[in-house]
């Protein structure tokens, strides 16, 4: 009668074990501690259905602080972030399977902090909220408590590597064809005859004046020549024509 009676309150305490199971399990963040400022993948593992319904969408809200947040590829799902929350959508996970989220971000540079990720879960029929953060003082923990994550110090810097800037060359000045050829052709100086000075600007005015002044004489010459030639035939042509009037009136 005793072995009995053990062995159904065995039997009864397995199965509500079994039933209050999904109950209990949580959504916890992997990992659940990391250092503030960083930037890492954190995964969220969703244990279980709504009470047999299999999940078909979670949303996230991320934490104040949170930046570059994007949702990693998963197979049979889109994930898409609006604002602060990132939602997955597609499945259906079974309600007695497993399923992890990954969501890569930077973390707030907040050490000595705690930061929580309200999650909900939607199943075909119903949904799960897990979005309860504990309260200071508050002795029991929620039912369905928010994803938590505590941040470490120091906070994580990003510095990039020295760059080092070759110095600069100086070319060195380069002589072009054109520059020697002007160059020489600037510092030519005409041969001088000797026992002769170089002729200056006012030596070459003088010797276009007396050129001009020769030319201008001859011309006038030749034209006064021609003209004394023409009048001497026309005084020898008037002459005759006139002896030969007089010869034909006699």
């Amino acid at each position: 009668m005793i072995r009995r009676t053990l062995l159904l309150s065995a039997g009864s305490a397995l199965a509500a074990l079994t039933i209050a199971s999904p109950a209990l399990a949580h959504i916890d963040p992997d990992p659940t501690e990391a250092q503030a400022g960083s930037t890492l993948s954190v995964a969220f593992t969703v244990e279980h259905g709504c009470d047999g319904s299999p999940t078909i969408q979670l949303d996230m809200r991320l934490p104040e602080g949170v930046t570059e947040a994007s949702p990693d590829p998963i197979d049979g799902w889109e994930g898409s972030i609006d604002a602060d929350v990132v939602t997955f959508v597609g499945g259906p996970l079974p309600d007695d399977q497993e399923g992890t989220f990954s969501v890569t971000m930077t973390l707030p540079p907040t050490p000595d902090t705690t930061i929580y990720f309200p999650f909900v879960q939607r199943c075909e029929v119903g949904e799960i909220r897990w979005i309860a953060i504990p309260t200071a003082g508050a002795g029991d923990e929620p039912e369905e408590p928010a994803p938590a994550m505590a941040l470490t110090g120091p906070v994580a810097t990003t510095t990039a590597p020295p760059t080092t800037t070759a110095p600069p060359t100086t070319a060195p000045p380069t002589t072009t064809a054109a520059s020697t050829t002007t160059a020489a052709a600037a510092t030519t100086v005409a041969p001088t005859v000797p026992g002769t000075d170089a002729p200056t600007s006012t030596d070459l005015v003088a010797v276009s004046t007396d050129e001009n002044g020769s030319q201008s004489t001859g011309t006038w010459f030749f034209v006064a020549s021609i003209a004394a030639v023409l009048g001497l035939g026309v005084f020898v042509a008037f002459r005759a024509r006139s002896a030969r009037n007089s010869r034909d009136a006699n």
